[in-house]
């Protein structure tokens, strides 16, 4: 048999294997994971905007020396103030 042949029958007996299941696929969390310190107690807040939207916010972050997270912030602070409620984003 030649050395090509033996490469052959390798893959095809790893494609016989069953699969490892992937820790993220099970459902399952880790119990330890690493947050960062700043992230401690927080969650995450996506949202979608037009690329000129995201352009324009880092435009004036840039100029005024702000974070987007700190812009944001202060966003919410002032919604929460329209609708007479408690300015607690950070």
């Amino acid at each position: 048999m030649s050395k090509q042949g033996s490469l052959v029958e390798a893959l095809r007996k790893e494609d016989l294997k069953p699969a490892k299941a992937d820790v993220r696929d099970s459902g399952v969390n880790p119990v330890f994971r690493y947050v960062s310190p700043c992230r401690a107690g927080k969650k995450p807040l996506t949202v979608w905007f037009e690329a000129d939207v995201i352009k324009q916010l880092k435009m004036i972050g840039l100029q005024e020396g702000m974070t987007i997270q700190s812009m944001t912030g202060e966003a919410l602070n002032d919604f929460f103030s329209k609708h007479n409620k408690s300015r607690i984003a950070r």
